[in-house]
């Protein structure tokens, strides 16, 4: 009968008038004759304020409307009707908003073999994501890990091999996980591929595919890659090997990412964590710095990059590129450059520390 709620809400509200003129009339005409039917026949109408008592005991019950007043006798039975209406509305508003909220986050971690990658993956399931790990060989890196109960529920494994190198093969599984998001974490090996097959057309592949499916992407990075005079840049940049001149791959690999994703605009974040260090953090969030402009590093703990993705995604921060380092360890990455930039930023929580990030430009 009714196409849409809103013309079933209508309908109820025009009825509800109707009756409410209906009542004025009948009030009138029975006060003219005073006859000793009036009250039954006031009873017995569809507007009497009382007509209504179950219906304002359970919306008063509810808190919102019972604090508003929307039913209060006073204003009648047309009140009444509205507060129907807007009772209907908003409990479907209600409805639609907590169905989004509660839409599952589930991460992609391209590289999940690898010991960030992995580190990534147990940081999000311990704290309530599910992380689906892909791998070069489709080995589950987990599989004889013991992990805790908790963890392990949120952990899972795409089987099939995920080559960076094929866009198609990071397509076909990005749909098939139905991921939200996406981690890029995976960098040159010495079995996996060279540093520009990886670092660079590895991370544009995903952008691609990102893009493609509107997801999230986060580029695990590097330290100094805009500064290639500095010390850190050359020596990683000539290790050799598969990993020759990985440093320009990066590069290329972020610019690349920005340009497919929209820079400042798209939903990205490139995390360019400093040196590795051994050790696990003590104070979680409140040991890390967050900076921008390449000029301030130094460096962190796995586990402290972990929460740096963890703090990305909680944020809902994009199209931001920073720098991530133990507070403890901070220098500056050049002998001409300020020691501090002016864009550092600390906080108590991983999320918090993306608070006061600027965009790309």
């Amino acid at each position: 009968m009714f196409r849409t709620t809103q013309h079933m809400l209508f309908f109820i509200f025009v009825s509800q008038a109707v009756g409410c003129f209906a009542f004025i009339v009948n009030d009138v005409r029975m006060n003219s004759i005073k006859t000793s039917h009036s009250t039954s026949l006031l009873a017995q109408n569809n507007c009497d304020a009382h007509s209504l008592s179950p219906l304002e005991s359970s919306v008063s019950h509810s808190g919102e409307f019972g604090r508003r007043s929307l039913f209060g006798k006073t204003f009648g039975s047309t009140v009444s009707s509205a507060a129907i209406v807007n009772y209907f509305v908003n409990a479907a508003e209600a409805k639609t908003e907590k169905a989004a909220v509660t839409k599952p986050e589930v991460v992609a971690i391209i590289g999940g073999g690898g010991r960030s990658g992995m580190d990534v993956a147990t940081t999000l399931a311990r704290n309530g994501v599910q992380a689906v790990t892909l791998t070069r060989t489709g080995t589950d890196p987990f599989k004889i890990i013991k992990l805790p109960e908790s963890t392990k529920a949120n952990l899972k494994h795409y089987a099939p091999p995920v080559d960076v190198r094929d866009q198609a093969s990071v397509d076909n599984a990005i749909k098939e996980i139905g991921a939200t998001s996406i981690v890029f974490a995976a960098s040159a090996s010495k079995r996996g591929g060279t540093a520009f097959e990886i670092d660079q057309d590895g991370a544009a592949n995903a952008a691609m595919v990102a893009k493609k499916y509107g997801t999230s992407l986060i580029v695990i990075s590097s330290l100094a890659i805009d500064r290639p005079d500095s010390r850190s840049f050359k020596v990683t940049n000539s290790i050799g090997g598969n990993f020759d001149k990985i440093m320009d791959a990066k590069r290329i690999g972020e610019d690349k990412v920005r340009e497919i994703m929209g820079k400042g605009k798209g939903r990205y974040v490139i995390i360019r964590p400093g040196p590795l260090i051994t050790g696990k953090t003590t104070l979680g969030a409140m040991d890390l710095e967050i900076n921008q402009g390449d000029t301030v590093g130094g460096g962190l703990s796995r586990d402290e990059l972990a929460g740096a993705v963890l703090g990305a995604l909680q944020s809902g921060v994009a199209g931001v590129t920073v720098e991530v380092y133990r507070r403890s360890t901070h220098t500056k990455l050049q002998p001409e450059f300020a020691a501090f930039s002016g864009n550092e930023f600390s906080a108590d929580t991983y999320s918090g520390l993306f608070s006061k990030c600027k965009k790309d430009v």
